[in-house]
């Protein structure tokens, strides 16, 4: 590529209003109810406020790929394998039913827009923003922390 174009290319930025960036208001009730609950379920905010923070300024950046975006690629992968295993600890037949879904959903859209980038403009927001919000909102509804469930001093 010539080195200007590239240099050009490494200073688009997305608008806030862009669906890229603003999906991202989504992961903020799961954030707002994990930390207000009593006992707050802070490793799920503060898991969620990292991959937040992280994937706004990578989209931003209109997705350049640089060290900062592994870091927050690697903290997305984290809040999946997180969500993933609170399913395990689901107090009810619905709310399982509801992380499998959500699972399905973001697991499905990621697999799909890395297969089809033309797919990702439009379903990347809906399917690793949204549906992680809805998700990460049930978790902080229903569960307790993963802390707590795996303390073997509660077993005596």
């Amino acid at each position: 590529m010539c080195p200007a174009l590239k240099a050009h290319d490494t200073l688009r930025t997305r608008a806030w209003s862009d669906p890229q960036v603003s999906t991202h208001l989504a992961l903020l009730p799961g954030i707002a109810v994990a930390l207000v609950r009593d006992p707050p379920l802070l490793e799920l905010v503060v898991l969620q406020s990292i991959v937040c923070v992280l994937s706004i300024i990578w989209h931003r950046s209109h997705e350049r790929e640089c060290g900062l975006a592994k870091i927050e690629h690697a903290f997305a992968h984290a809040l999946f394998v997180y969500g993933a295993l609170q399913t395990c600890y689901s107090p009810t037949a619905a709310i399982l039913c509801m992380h499998l879904l959500c699972a399905c959903v973001t697991l499905s859209v990621y697999v799909a827009t890395n297969r089809r980038p033309d797919l990702w403009e439009t379903w990347h927001p809906v399917g690793l923003h949204v549906v992680p919000g809805l998700w990460s909102l049930v978790i902080a509804c229903y569960h307790r922390s993963l802390l707590d469930v795996w303390d073997l001093r509660d077993s005596k």
